[in-house]
């Protein structure tokens, strides 16, 4: 028997271990609740692919390090009340919690004695604390196979393997590169050059196998929900749910129907690891794994988000879609590209139950959009699309960038100044960070020193940058403007 443990939570438990300050205070509880439990979609895809394909003697078992120890909601509510940028008195919060976390990771490794563990990484805002985990997890069950992958672990594969701990990483898409890889290991194999996708290490050295080609027919890969019961789904749900606020759109229910974006915007990690190849989920795929919430999670919010860019792109399919949908009676939220949203397209959804539109807009300067930023929308596009979605009685949240290059302070004011115009206060402005394999981070670092870059990570334990500048030379500055616009951009002009 080949016993495999996946591992879950990864993301959450590098929040919980770190314990960093800008994660634990009362403002920032709904994006860290969602943090801690929130599904890991690339790793329960690969893991109901696995399940579908088991061969003869595989033994799954799944590892979720923040569900299956606080299940409780109490656990991840403010005690009393207090300043917004207080630090969190959540029950979480402390280090007794966190040791808890980190023996139920060592023991249950222990307990169950893999040959082979499965440890996501794909997150970049504490990829760092990750790495470390692996170096632990190595030496905790020294004789397993530790295999990672995900975004981050794609793009920093050499880095990864450096380490010492992981023994393989799965690049790109995971589903037939792991199955192969385990098959392979199942037969007592110790020579992987064979299989596309896969980085590994053997003997101080490191070798990187050819890419492994995109699967065609993304409907091969069994939707998330069927290992529900594995990742403890529900209980992530009902918990995510009675923790929601109004503000916060986006609940436990979810999936991406899309694989990859045509897009070459230059701060995105999609067109880096997708190539700008798109690949859909047929209707019935789509509408299989959204009944299949509706039957299992019932809660009184009944909400579910579609999360990829490309939602509203492939119009025949599109519209297909949404037909299917209709008699699952959701109040839909979705977040996609902008140049989509024709008026067609929002009566669709209008009259299918959405009730957010979420759109990227980035800037209101056509010339920052065209040349730095390379989105195909204009101002007046989205200014279009968010006065429909509003008419038809839909909420029409916009994202910006506060640092792109060439979009001064008085450009930014401008987009405000058009924000109070429109009435517009469902909008949210975001500093801009960089991750490896863009365009603007290899702008980043060719202007600056080691040292320098050093200066710009996110947090110590991250893989992210700050993209300072001309305008906003300094974290501090960039920081400090984007967090004064977003306190604005509610009040009246």
């Amino acid at each position: 028997m080949l016993r495999v443990a996946i591992v879950s939570d990864t993301h959450g438990y590098s929040v919980l271990d770190t314990a960093l300050p800008t994660q634990w205070t009362r403002n920032t509880n709904v994006l860290r609740n969602k943090t801690l439990l929130a599904p890991d979609y690339g790793v329960m895809y690969v893991a109901a692919f696995l399940k579908s394909r088991a061969f003869e003697g595989l033994d799954l078992q799944v590892i979720n390090l923040v569900a299956d120890i606080f299940g409780e909601v109490e656990l991840y509510r403010d005690v009393g009340e207090g300043p917004p940028h207080e630090g969190s008195d959540c029950p979480l919060n402390c280090e007794e919690r966190r040791a808890e976390a980190r023996s139920y990771l060592r023991d249950a490794l222990r307990d169950y004695d893999p040959q082979v563990i499965l440890y996501p990484l794909s997150f970049y805002y504490l990829a760092l604390h990750a790495r470390e985990a692996l170096k632990e997890i190595k030496e905790t069950v020294p004789g397993a196979w530790l295999v990672t992958g995900g975004a981050y672990a794609t793009l920093h594969a050499r880095e990864v393997l450096g380490d010492g701990a992981a023994d393989f990483v799965v690049r790109g898409e995971g589903e037939w590169t792991t199955l192969e890889l385990l098959r392979a290991i199942e037969r007592g194999e110790v020579e992987f050059s064979r299989i596309h996708g896969l980085s590994w290490r053997r003997d101080g050295a490191s070798f990187h196998n050819r890419p492994r080609e995109r699967e065609n027919d993304i409907d091969l890969f069994p939707h998330m929900y069927t290992v529900a019961e594995e990742f403890k789904i529900g209980l992530r749900h009902r918990i995510l749910n009675e923790l929601r606020t109004y503000e916060d759109y986006i609940p436990g229910n979810g999936m991406l129907t899309s694989r990859g974006c045509y897009g070459a915007c230059t701060f995105c990690l999609d067109p880096v690891l997708w190539g700008r190849r798109t690949r859909y989920h047929s209707p019935e795929y789509v509408r299989r794994a959204v009944e299949f919430c509706w039957n299992n999670y019932p809660d009184e919010n009944r909400l579910f988000y579609f999360g990829d860019a490309t939602f509203v792109t492939g119009r025949s399919r599109f519209f297909k879609m949404l037909d299917g949908l209709k008699g699952i009676p959701y109040a839909y939220n979705a977040q996609t590209r902008t140049e989509s949203l024709s008026p067609q397209v929002l009566r669709a959804m209008a009259e299918c139950n959405f009730a957010t539109v979420g759109m990227g807009v980035e800037s209101f300067n056509d010339a920052v959009l065209r040349d730095s930023v390379r989105k195909r929308s204009s101002r007046e596009e989205v200014l279009r699309a968010a006065r429909e979605a509003r008419d038809l009685g839909m909420r029409a949240i916009l994202t910006f960038i506060v640092g792109l290059p060439g979009e001064d302070r008085d450009s930014i004011e401008e987009s405000l100044e058009i924000l109070h115009r429109e009435g517009i206060v469902d909008a949210a402005f975001f500093p801009l960070v960089v991750f490896r394999g863009t365009e603007l981070y290899e702008r980043l670092v060719a202007r600056s020193t080691p040292e320098e870059l050093e200066e710009l990570r996110l947090t110590p334990w991250s893989e992210e940058y700050y993209m300072v500048g001309e305008e906003f030379p300094t974290v501090a500055s960039l920081v400090r403007y984007a967090d004064e616009l977003n306190l604005r951009v509610r009040e009246p002009s």
